[in-house]
Formats: structure tokens, sequence, C-alpha cells
């Protein structure tokens, strides 16, 4: 064996009995890196032991909490209303509560709230001790102080907006004869920042007023909260003109306009509950000495109710309501909602600029606002196409939502041009008169109008709350893009309206995300194989001027 074998033997020998030089140096050398590397190991070990501590020490995400709010209707006549919030759950130290987007708070001109008070709450509802209420820009924050039940109630007067207002939105909210209008938006305080598992929205009505809510409410005696998931399970009710509850067997409810002394009364206690915090902001709630009636479409109840008298006959305004309420049904295959509520009111407005008729679609209930000289014939050529329109727009604009500002134009302009053919359809409209009005809009309010080259069609409906001749330069270039772009998808297919397939699609494969263009133009994709993402650059989003259109109707 070489030398060199030898020493290399002798070497392995010696390291692994310990005794080389070379080993000990090495051995010393690699103890005190072993003692540092234990050292860090250690730290991080207790570092992440002390996180794991840490993380089950710290509380989670707060647990869901009850809301009831309940509605006194004691002075709604004069558009005074006390609203009480119970919040129940694992409260936490501040409950940060918030007007919803739309509320006007204005004190001179608008809905305003006020007048808060709070206090923490025993298991009978009975108040244990006052809590502190700090005010902030967009409501107030109560010290909860971790208690488990807490009421907050406040004011909110309905009767401070001007007539010569312009904006339609600040008259949805309003007293009417014997009783008030009120939308979820304007007079819900909300908690943000708070999961909520339960709402309940409960009506105190003393004065027993005839009284519409969001479709299904429950009748309950003086014991509010008593049975609640037994008594939602056995009743639907339907709460105008003193009809009362409908027990489940029933197959609809009841027609009854007469509110003589045999009808029957409505209690003083009604509830109803939505099914979350949007769904709370999307009622519209309504109660006075109202007409009433009720119809069905398939499988949705349409209800028609006015607090005051007009030249027509409410049994014709019923039945056009029905008519176009089925024709928009059977073009979807179902409803958005199983009521679709439509109410007429004399048209507050007063400003030189102003509309003849208003509508307002809130949820499932549409308000219309017409000229109170208005006959049967300015109904039915007019009108009429309010109510097609804001009911269209349960199904573009809730149920296919649009929140993206640069989409306003496909869901106005569609919903005007649906429209127009729904009352066709229903035979509301001759087809020639239909044409005529469209020709005449598409005339006086796109072709002539001075908005247009000046601005988008997209960015002139981005902005609904303009100036009158945007606004109608804006419905006015929705529709004739609408028509557009189907007349392009009809000439590359071959189909016939490709574009009743399309918002067909989007209501079949909804899934509660807004639209968007990416969305839309997916959508097109899918039903047509077309892109038409270039055309909507060159003839939406562009300031230019729309193609000629062959088939209006």
């Amino acid at each position: 064996m070489s030398e060199k074998w030898q020493s290399a033997l002798h070497v392995y020998k010696a390291r692994r009995e310990g005794t080389s030089p070379e080993f000990q140096a090495g051995l010393d050398k690699h103890n005190r890196e072993s003692i540092a590397g234990w050292k860090i190991l250690r730290m991080a070990a207790l570092m992440i032991l002390l996180g794991i501590v840490t993380w089950f020490a710290l509380p989670g995400p707060p647990d869901p909490v009850n809301l009831t709010y309940e509605i006194d209707l004691a002075e709604a006549e004069i558009g005074d209303l006390v609203i009480t919030i119970i919040a129940e759950g694992n409260l936490p130290g501040k409950l940060d509560l918030q007007f919803p987007p739309g509320v006007f708070t204005d004190h001179q001109n608008g809905v305003y709230a006020h007048t808060p008070t709070a206090s923490a709450l025993d298991d009978q509802g009975l108040p244990l001790k006052p809590l502190a209420i700090e005010k902030t820009l967009n409501g107030w924050k109560v010290s909860t102080g971790g208690t488990k039940r807490a009421g907050f109630i406040y004011h909110v007067g309905l009767n401070r907006v001007k007539g010569q207002e312009l904006d339609v939105r600040r008259h949805i909210s309003s007293p009417i004869r014997g009783g008030v209008r009120m939308a979820g938006f304007e007079i819900f305080v909300q908690p943000v920042g708070l999961p909520v598992d339960d709402i309940t929205v409960a009506m105190h009505n003393p004065d027993d007023l005839p009284l519409l809510v969001p479709w299904p409410a429950l009748v309950t005696g003086s014991d509010l909260m008593a049975e609640r998931s037994r008594k939602l399970a056995a009743r639907r009710a339907h709460l105008g003109q003193g009809q009362g509850f409908v027990p489940e067997g029933e197959t609809g409810p009841r027609e009854v306009t007469d509110r003589s002394p045999h009808t029957t009364q409505v209690p003083d206690n009604v509830f109803y509950s939505p099914r979350d915090l949007a769904d709370l902001n999307n009622s519209l709630l309504i109660c006075g000495d109202l007409v009433t009636s009720t119809s069905q479409a398939r499988n949705t109840v349409i209800q028609l109710a006015t607090d005051t008298e007009w030249s027509f006959t409410h049994q014709a305004a019923m039945d056009l309501v029905r008519r176009i309420a089925r024709t928009e049904i059977g073009f979807f295959g179902s409803a958005p909602s199983p009521q679709i509520t439509v109410i007429l009111a004399v048209n507050e407005i007063t400003g030189r600029e102003k509309f003849d008729v208003y509508g307002v679609h809130t949820g499932s209930s549409i308000l219309v606002m017409l000229e109170p000289g208005t006959t049967w014939g300015m109904l039915e050529e007019h009108a009429s196409s309010v109510i097609a329109h804001e009911m269209f727009h349960g199904w573009l604009g809730e149920a296919i939502p649009q929140s993206d500002p640069q989409m306003l134009w496909f869901t106005e302009g569609a919903t005007t041009w649906y429209a127009a053919r729904m009352l066709t359809a229903a035979g509301i409209w001759d087809p020639d008169y239909a044409r005529a009005v469209l020709d005449a809009r598409l005339e006086k309010d796109y072709t002539l109008s001075p908005v247009k080259t000046q601005m988008s069609i997209a960015d002139a409906a981005a902005k609904l709350m303009a100036k009158p001749v945007q606004i109608r330069f804006a419905y006015a270039g929705g529709v004739k893009a609408c028509m557009g772009l189907d007349q392009m998808l009809a000439e590359a297919t071959g189909r016939e309206r490709p574009l009743d397939e399309v918002l067909r699609y989007l209501y079949d494969n909804r899934d509660g995300t807004p639209l968007t263009r990416q969305s839309f133009v997916a959508a097109v994709q899918a039903v047509t194989g077309v892109d038409c993402n270039q055309w909507l650059n060159d003839n939406v989003y562009k300031k230019t001027t729309l193609p000629a259109v062959i088939r209006v109707i």
C-alpha cells in the first residue's frame, strides 16, 4: 500500500477516533456553527410557536349579527318615521352605522336622518343603560361595549324635498295621500365592516293603513318575534288594500280594492325578511290611502297601487301592467322576483326642464310619476313605455347587475329599445306606431342632438344626472347602438335578432357579478361567435356617427 494510501487511512482512523489535530479543529468549528445554528433554529421554533399561540389568542373574523329594523308608521302621514335597529350577537366595541349610498341628508332639502339614541337591551328588549353615540361624516358610531344586544333609534324626515328639484331620486321617498312612500336606500342606516346573518324589517302600523311591502311578508300579532321561523314557513302575506294574509295552501293573493269595513283588516304589525343588506336597500315601501289590485303572470304576482284618482279606470291600468309583465316574463322565460309591483303617483317635479313622466325601478317595485291630467290615451301611448322600461330593468339592471358607468349605454339603450318591442309584442302598441315613436326619438335626440360628435355615447350615458339634452342623447344613442349591434351580428351570423339570444344568455348564466364591457363581449362571442370589441370601439366609445339601421322593430 502506498504511503499516500497509508496516510489517508491513518487520517480516516484518527478522525473516526477523534484524535487527529485536523479533526479536532474541524470539530471545534462544527460545534460553534452547530451551536449558532441551533440558536437560530430554536429562535425560529419559538417564533412559530408564538405565532400559533397568538393566532389562537387573537379574535377571528367577527361573528355575524342579526338585525331587526322596526319602522313606526304612527306619524307617516306628515312624513315622519321613527326607525329602531336592534342588533344581536357578538357586537364589536363600536358599532359603525352608516347611511347607504344614495341617501340625501340635506337638512334643508332632502331625506334627513336625525335625533339618534341608543341603549343596551336585556333579553326582553328592555333598555338596560344608554350607549354613547359619536357623529361621523356618514352616520353614527355607537359604543356598544361588547353588549350582546343593542337598540338604536333615529328619526327620518321625508317632507323636505321641494317640487322644483329635477333629480327624480329626491322624490322617491315622500309623503303621499294619507301616508308615505319610502325607499330602503334612503331610510335604512346599516352597519359596515360587520357580517350580517339575518335581517327582519317590522312595520308598526297602529292606524291600520293599507300597506305594500316586498314579497313575501309575514303578518304577525303583537308579539313580533314569537315563533318567527314557524310562521314564516306557514304564511305568505299580501298586504295590499285591506287584503291581510294568504294561507300557504291558496294559489295566489286575493284581489280586493274595497276599503269598506267588512274587508280584512291589516294587522298592527307586519314584517318581511330581506335576503341581505343589498336587498334591504332595494326595497320600496308604501302606505296610505291606497287603491290596489293584483293579478298573476306565470308564477309571479303582479300588483298595481295608487293613491290618486285618475281619469282611467284602475282595472284598465291593471290589465295594461299585467300584459307588459306577461310579455317580458315570456321573453326571458321567468321573472327575476316572485312579485312585481307598479305604483302610479302624481309627478311632483315642477322644474322648467322636467319630463312629463318619470320612472324609477327599485328592487321588484316600479314607481311611475305621471302628470295629474294623464288620460287613458296618454297612459297607453306614452306612459306605458316608461312602465315597460322600468319593468325590463328587473332583468337588465337587477338580475343582470350593472355598476360600471361605461356600460350604462347598453343597460339603458337596450332597455328602451326592448320596452318598445315588448309593448308591440303585448299588443299595446301597433308596430307602425312603435316605429314612428322610435324614429321620432332617434331623429330628435340623436341625429339632431347638439351633443352628437361632442362626446361618445358611452360617456354621455355614464353621467345620467346631467342636463336633459345629454340624457336624451344618451338614451337615443344607446337605442341606436343596440339596433346597430344587433344588425351587425345578424349580418355576420345569419340569425334573426341575435341580441335577443345574448340577453337571454346573460340572464340564464347570471351569477350576481356586475356586467362589464369584457363580460358583455364574452357573452356576445359565446352566443354568436363574433368578437364585437372593435365594433364597440368604433361606434360606442368614440365620438363617431352610428351607421344607419335598416330594421327598427
